[in-house]
């Protein structure tokens, strides 16, 4: 057996720190560098730090992310989550392993190449049963489809990586005043196929020219309709398209672009013409067709929605902090700032009826309050974005379709409490979230947002992301 070289787990140590709570965070970085935990790398973390090897084993053997034993290049994820269970999950885990060949016991297959897991829940209910392969999140798997999505996840990754070798750029300069294409790519999205859509606008724009800005945004709360297709004109008129193929895009944005040069709308229209006759596709129109505002079950679903936590939903692109701040984003947060008058926010608090979302609807303020009053040096600010109850991929959709909101109140606790650290312990299952998260944290500590004194006034905190481990309860180690 080739000896681990455990170079890395000092260089891990330096950079996260060596104390008993480091423990998780440590386990994950050697992970994430040997792809599973060596009894070499776990040996010197014990030599090195003031972790114990029971602490080691009981967090180890306790969360399901942890492996003991070396894994494929590619981990498949199949949710075994109770929406997914009477889905089917069971029967579609047994596929896969069959599929790559796996025998009795094992969960690797013989080339190295891809390694089969059950995990509590992806956050994906209305696609059950839900696979992730890598950080491709696949939806309505079946025994008879697992072949279909290895063979696609494996075609992405040939194409990423010949995109990456040829320096292709994939995001396109906007041009809102020529009108919007909106998409939304949260992770119920990309798993029915939104990511395709993007790259078939992307085409289409790239061939005919056509003038408008490709915007991104978040969930748009209709996962039974995605991929979902959003055209917004400069004048403002919007069409919704919905459950939209990438063969449908260049039908959708001719009908509302207008090609600019003369010569590509007449090779474009030749070539239109060409492919109907050569497809005998004459007449035939696009096959998903716009979402009308008036269809009775859309309005009643849509209509009557209060959107709070979810204010411009299906308008805001996630990450893009100068349009959050153009809808007073960070409004909240730089008052409390500079003002830091806990007593006032904690009243406007109460005043406001907020309760924790959790199953004892605890009272927000008198959690704020008990903190805020103690003497303690040292205070934390938590936001837990894990969860696991069948249908319960809130914090998820808030993650990935609003971070900087997300940041903005965990900023506003904590300043009122007096925290000086805050953390985000987010789903390891959940990459797009984290994803957005860190991207929107960077731009937050590069704005003066985050760090030491913040804005001038004397406030520091520095707020930082803690991944699960594959259990929906926190060990109490």
């Amino acid at each position: 057996m080739e000896r681990v070289d455990v170079t890395f787990v000092g260089e891990a140590i330096e950079r996260i720190g060596s104390g008993q709570e480091k423990v998780l965070e440590l386990l994950q970085a050697i992970q994430g560098h040997y792809g599973y935990l060596p009894q070499e790398a776990l040996d010197k973390l014990c030599e090195l730090t003031e972790i114990t090897a029971a602490s080691v084993a009981g967090i180890s053997t306790f969360y399901d992310q942890f492996r003991h034993s070396p894994a494929g290049e590619h981990i498949i994820r199949v949710c075994v989550g109770t929406a997914c269970h009477v889905k089917g999950a069971d029967r579609v885990y047994e596929s896969f392993l069959r599929y790559l060949n796996i025998e009795d016991g094992g969960d690797t297959d013989v080339d190295g190449l891809f390694t089969v897991e059950r995990v509590a829940c992806l956050g994906c209910c209305t696609l059950a049963p839900a696979v992730q392969i890598g950080e491709v999140t696949y939806g309505h798997l079946a025994s008879d489809t697992v072949g279909k999505a290895i063979d696609d996840f494996l075609a992405r990754e040939a194409s990423k990586s010949k995109e990456k070798k040829a320096g292709k750029k994939t995001s396109i300069e906007p041009l809102s005043e020529f009108g919007e294409i909106r998409l939304g790519l949260g992770s119920c999205c990309v798993a029915r196929g939104s990511g395709k859509l993007l790259k078939a606008v992307e085409e289409v724009i790239d061939k005919t020219g056509i003038r408008a800005a490709v915007k991104h945004v978040g969930c748009v709360g209709m996962c039974y309709q995605t991929p979902l297709l959003e055209i917004v004109l400069p004048g403002g008129e919007e069409f919704l398209y919905t459950q939209v193929l990438p063969e449908d895009a260049e039908s959708i944005l001719l009908r509302h672009f207008n090609i600019q040069d003369v010569r590509t709308r007449v090779k474009n229209k030749i070539s239109r013409v060409l492919d109907l006759v050569l497809t005998d596709k004459v007449g035939e129109d696009i096959r998903r067709y716009p979402a009308d505002v008036r269809d009775e079950q859309l309005a009643d679903f849509l209509d009557r929605q209060k959107h709070i936590a979810s204010e411009f939903c299906g308008t805001i692109s996630p990450v893009d902090i100068d349009e959050y701040l153009s809808y007073d984003g960070f409004a909240a947060y730089k008052k409390c700032v500079e003002e830091q008058d806990s007593a006032a926010v904690i009243e406007q608090i109460k005043r406001s009826g907020l309760r924790g979302r959790g199953g004892a609807g605890f009272e927000t303020w008198q959690k704020w309050a008990m903190v805020c009053g103690s003497e303690s040096p040292d205070k934390y600010a938590v936001c837990n974005g894990d969860e696991g109850d069948p249908g319960a991929f809130m914090d998820r959709m808030l993650m990935e379709s609003y971070p900087y909101r997300v940041i903005e109140g965990a900023v506003i606790a904590a300043v009122t409490v007096g925290a000086k650290q805050g953390k985000f312990y987010i789903r390891a299952e959940y990459p797009l979230a984290i994803k957005r998260m860190s991207e929107a944290l960077e731009i937050c500590r590069e704005r003066g947002l985050l760090g030491d004194d913040i804005l001038g006034s004397g406030v520091s905190l520095d707020l930082r992301i803690v991944l699960g481990a594959g259990a929906f309860v926190c060990g109490e180690e």
